[in-house]
């Protein structure tokens, strides 16, 4: 199904669950309305969330315009990027006083990297096409939930003492995920 938002056309598909709220997802540029069984107003959560839904759209679509003048590190091999983020782990793991339990690369769907309570880092093998400093933001990021688990006050604070533009750092990574999530 489709709606129109001002001047934007957005496909919407709507799922019944047993749940006891209605929420609104928007994944690959289409947006999910997840809504408690039996519940069929749909043009009403549509309406009440019109306005969020059309700035995330806008948002996705000025992201993936902006990927048009970003250019992917295709020469990297997957042992080199092996080594640098292992190098990098290493070097901010020593300045923070921290330790890791281990290192992992594998193909995400939806992630950069994550951080396991047992202290292993993950990261996913698209990195390697990134630009080297979106790479250690990166393994930075989940270094410090060594220290805090959760994306709340005192995390971004620890991120911003190294990197006090951080939000370009996560806009980079928005933008970049365009050009390599189909990738591999």
């Amino acid at each position: 199904m489709k709606i129109k938002i001002q001047d934007i056309e957005v496909k919407y598909h709507i799922f019944h669950r047993n749940v006891k709220y209605a929420r609104l997802e928007i994944k690959n540029d289409e947006l999910n309305l997840v809504l408690p069984l039996g519940f069929n107003d749909h043009p009403q959560i549509i309406n009440k969330h019109e306005k969020w839904i059309y700035e995330k759209i806008s948002e996705i679509n000025r992201l993936r315009n902006e990927s048009k003048n970003r250019e992917l590190n295709l020469t990297r091999s997957v042992p080199e990027f092996r080594e640098m983020v292992k190098i990098m782990v290493d070097e901010i793991c020593q300045e923070m006083g921290l330790s890791v339990n281990r290192v992992t690369l594998r193909k995400m769907k939806t992630r950069w990297g994550s951080c396991s309570s047992l202290g292993n880092v993950n990261f996913n093998t698209r990195l390697k096409y990134l630009p080297e400093d979106l790479v250690r933001y990166v393994v930075r990021h989940e270094v410090c939930h060594l220290k805090v688990r959760k994306h709340n006050r005192d995390y971004w604070n620890l991120i911003s003492s190294t990197y006090p533009d951080y939000q370009n750092y996560q806009d980079e990574l928005a933008i970049y995920w365009f050009l390599v999530k189909d990738l591999d």
